[in-house]
Formats: structure tokens, C-alpha cells, sequence
């Protein structure tokens, strides 16, 4: 834990000397009539969402979340020596998914000399699910509340991002920290590489708080990033607007 406090420490650090350069990142949100799709691969909570906005300030869509649970590997989680059985691992018995229909606001955005601040507010309404061996046990109304606020020009960034996924008897929080750096100066016709720090907790799904360094790859209309979780594994999205 102490490692995950500094990892923290270092992130809002780093994002302090932010307001420098010129704005350029993908946000949640991108103008008016423009289309957003996205994957997320993880260990540990895959999602898949689909977003337009209808006005500068406002887009609609849908969104997937998937969360394994230990259950669903079966009997390989109790095959492996003991000192690894909870280390990381889901603190879920079963697998969970989320379906909603959502929706994204801007409610603030600060225009700076050489840089840009956004306040997000995320909104979602659907079901939720959870099973066993592909056998449902349960099926709910479920709804996303969350926050985002992130500060970014062309060579730095740092967003803060909350999300809580309900529904009767259930709270998953996804909470994060992500600060990161440009290699290069921006290339609008190319690929800007950066470096980024994340540090993430999902209390009641992973019983540790993740430090994940990743690789971002920024392009005007698609944004890939790959990193490697403190957990032991690989983790990935891809995001297009158009």
C-alpha cells in the first residue's frame, strides 16, 4: 500500500506543471455529431461502450461492462499453490455484467492560456446480471452515477475519474488517477506516443489498489493505449471518434 500512496503522490505531482501547451487529447466527448466507440480489455473489468453527441455538451450511447468472477475459472483457482490464492484475484464468486444506456455532460470547461480543463458528470440506466457457469442467477435495474476531471495541453495530462455501477444489493466502484506525458510534440497527421501512470482500485471486485504504467498512442481519431498492472497482467483499449 505504501507503494500505491506514492504511485498516487506522483501522479498529482506530475500534473501540476500541465497548464504549458496547447489542448490535445481524447476526452469522453468529442464535437458535436461525432461518434464515439471504444473496447477496454482487462483482467479484471472489460467494457465496450458506444457513445454520439447529439450537442456540444451532451452525447448519448450505450455501454457493456463485464467482471469475471473467481468462481467462473472453476477448479483451476484451487490448483495453484496457496500462498497465490487471493493475491489480486476477483473477490467475486460470480461473473457480473452491466448493460446501460447512457449519458455524458460537460458541465464546466475552463479554457486556459496554452491549456484546458473539463468537468464530466456520466449517467447511465439498464440491467445487470450475474452468473455461474453460464447459468444466470440474477437479473436487476442497475445504474451509473460518475465523475471525471481532467486538465490537459499537447505534452501533458492528468484525469481523475470516479464511477459507481448499482443495483439492489450490489456496489462496484471504479475509482482511478491516470497523469501522463507526451514523448513528442503533437502530430496531427500521425502518432503522438506517450507514457502514463494509472493508479486504479476497485474496492469489492480486486482486493488491491493497481499501479498500471501504460503506453498511449494518440492519433486525431483513434487512441490505443497498452499496460502492464502491478496484478500481473496485460491490460488494453482502443477508442475511434469519427
Amino acid at each position: 500500500m505504501k507503494a500505491s500512496a506514492a504511485a498516487a503522490a506522483l501522479a498529482c505531482q506530475l500534473a501540476v506543471p500541465l497548464i504549458a501547451a496547447d489542448s490535445s487529447q481524447a476526452l469522453p466527448m468529442s464535437f458535436e455529431g461525432s461518434t464515439t466507440i471504444g473496447v477496454e480489455l482487462d483482467h479484471s473489468w472489460s467494457s465496450a461502450w458506444f457513445s454520439h453527441a447529439v450537442q456540444r455538451q451532451l452525447g448519448v450511447g450505450i455501454s457493456a461492462q463485464l467482471i469475471p468472477g473467481s468462481g467462473d475459472h472453476g477448479e483451476s483457482q484451487h490448483t495453484h499453490g496457496s500462498s497465490h490464492q487471493n493475491h489480486g484475484t476477483s473477490e467475486l464468486n460470480s461473473t457480473e455484467s452491466f448493460l446501460l444506456l447512457d449519458s455524458t455532460h460537460l458541465l464546466k470547461r475552463w479554457n486556459m492560456n496554452r491549456a484546458q480543463s473539463n468537468l464530466w458528470l456520466f449517467a447511465g440506466v439498464g440491467t445487470y446480471q450475474s452468473w455461474n457457469n453460464s447459468r444466470v442467477n440474477a437479473t436487476r435495474i442497475a445504474a451509473r452515477p460518475g465523475l471525471q476531471f481532467d486538465i490537459e495541453n499537447t505534452r501533458l495530462r492528468f484525469e481523475a475519474k470516479g464511477q459507481l455501477f448499482l443495483a439492489q444489493g450490489v456496489e462496484r466502484p471504479m475509482l482511478s488517477a491516470t497523469t501522463g506525458v507526451g514523448l513528442t510534440p503533437p502530430r496531427y497527421q500521425g502518432v503522438q506516443p506517450w507514457l502514463e501512470l494509472q493508479v486504479r482500485a476497485m474496492p469489492g471486485v480486486i482486493d488491491e489498489v493497481e499501479i498500471i504504467p501504460k503506453l498511449r498512442l494518440l492519433h486525431r481519431k483513434v487512441v490505443i493505449d497498452v499496460g502492464y498492472s502491478s496484478l500481473g497482467s496485460l491490460t488494453g483499449s482502443v477508442t475511434t471518434t469519427f
